[in-house]
């Protein structure tokens, strides 16, 4: 992860699955090369998920504290600038939760308080490219509900499905592609934003 942060020259990398916890952050410490930092949330009770969000250092990052879910796990920040830009990784379990919608709209809702332009990105765990799947068309349908754009439509997992996306408000979204990076059965998903990063380099 180092290799690819420094390579591409990425502002912030979102994980997900990162299997960490509080007590050995290792991996995380070797996946965050010099001149980046990151936030994290581990899952906090059993094994794997967890979350986090590295970022180079020159990206001044503000925690955004949100309430705790059980249908997902996320970790959210602010980027300063004239419209703050709050960024969210999300994991959501493949377990179906009854709440996932509800939580999700009210996490949306409250990040809309806080500034304008949002982006939601992560895991989600639904086939996204299967029109027969109800709690794809759900979830599409909330996310046109709450104003915000789904900009992934290829695979993005060994399996052909379409699970990882990238959703956003009040920004423009581009040159997004996916690359396999052989350390996952789900590709790496890339994109530029506009407007960037306020202090990022581009």
């Amino acid at each position: 992860m180092a290799d690819f942060l420094t390579d591409n020259n990425l502002d912030f990398l979102c994980l997900t699955k990162t299997w960490h916890n509080h007590l050995d952050l290792f991996p995380l410490n070797q996946a965050t090369p010099p001149g980046y930092s990151y936030l994290h949330q581990p899952r906090l009770t059993g094994r794997g998920g967890g979350v986090a969000f590295i970022h180079k250092q020159t990206l001044k990052t503000t925690p955004i504290p949100t309430p705790t879910v059980h249908s997902f796990e996320h970790i959210s920040v602010k980027l300063p600038g004239p419209t703050p830009l709050v960024i969210v990784t999300i994991y959501r379990p493949p377990k179906p939760h009854p709440s996932f919608l509800s939580d999700f709209s009210e996490l949306v809702t409250q990040l809309n308080t806080i500034s304008s332009s949002v982006l939601l990105l992560g895991d989600f765990n639904f086939h996204i490219d299967n029109p027969t799947c109800k709690q794809a068309s759900d979830l599409l349908d909330l996310l046109d509900t709450l104003n915000l754009t789904q900009h992934v439509h290829s695979p993005t997992h060994s399996h052909g499905h379409t699970l990882d996306l990238v959703c956003s408000t009040g920004i423009s979204i581009l040159h997004l592609s996916t690359t396999n990076l052989y350390i996952s059965d789900h590709l790496a998903v890339t994109f530029s934003i506009d407007p960037p990063p306020p202090s990022a380099s581009q």
